[in-house]
């Protein structure tokens, strides 16, 4: 199994209390992807989708911001209203801790009584296109940038659906899967390296976009030569965990990527 399913369960809960404390909000990772292939997924496997561990929110901003309108930015706002909520800031993360098998909220200092093993710690990348050299002054630290979301925010290339009731910006499949593209390599655990591996093959496989359409999309923001080399740098092994993951035959994930 590549998650457990209560840390999802938890993961689902707090993005939905999350998309109520803010106003539209960017979905990225893996609940993006979920949002964009779980109907299709499910009706061709009988089965949900996988959805994630962590949350990944995006945001636009503009260089030519002087301090005044960072401050007022859905990037630190949405910040200050997340840490409000309970998470602290963890590097260039937010994280809150739960208790693994019932959910519960925990204060660190109830966190540190209990075993590592009973306790879930729920991440928030907060991502961005751009960084402002203002931003380490005025957060404290510098967050991650995926220079394609320029495209959602500023080349329109998004979509907007309801999700528990709120409007929910999300990258095009293409958009999604050439950011799982450049992550993939760069993952140094397992379980987070097949889950973009999984992802990338259900949104070639499950999105409403026809695969050569998809193709087509991708390599016009994105280098073929580039998706090729990490498409074949999947090896065996992390074939037979995203078989494992998604519960699809490794043959059928092999054909997908090959074609």
């Amino acid at each position: 199994m590549l998650y457990e399913h209560s840390e999802i369960r938890t993961s689902e809960s707090q993005l939905q209390i999350i998309l109520n404390q803010l106003r539209t909000v960017c979905l990225l990772g893996g609940w993006a992807t979920y949002c964009v292939v779980n109907n299709n997924f499910e009706r061709a496997t009988g089965r949900k989708y996988i959805g994630s561990r962590d949350i990944d929110i995006g945001f636009h901003i503009d260089m030519n911001w002087n301090e005044a309108q960072l401050r007022e930015s859905g990037f630190i706002t949405t910040i200050k209203t997340i840490e409000k909520m309970g998470f602290r800031s963890v590097s260039f993360r937010l994280v809150k801790d739960f208790d693994l098998d019932t959910g519960k909220e925990l204060l660190p200092e109830e966190s540190a009584r209990l075993p590592l093993y009973q306790v879930f710690q729920l991440y928030i990348d907060p991502v961005v296109d751009l960084v402002h050299p203002k931003m380490q002054d005025l957060v404290g630290f510098v967050p991650i940038d995926e220079p394609l979301l320029s495209l959602v925010f500023q080349d329109k290339m998004y979509t907007m659906t309801s999700l528990y009731g709120k409007r929910v910006m999300l990258p095009k499949p293409h958009v999604l899967l050439a950011m799982k593209l450049n992550s993939a390599p760069k993952r140094d655990k397992e379980n987070k390296r097949i889950k973009d591996i999984a992802d990338i093959c259900a949104l070639l496989w499950y999105s409403d976009t026809t695969l050569p359409r998809l193709k087509r999309q991708l390599f016009s923001i994105y280098p073929e030569e580039q998706a090729r080399k990490t498409i074949e740098s999947f090896t065996k092994e992390d074939i037979t965990g995203v078989s494992n993951a998604i519960g699809v035959g490794s043959q059928e994930i092999s054909r997908v990527l090959q074609s």
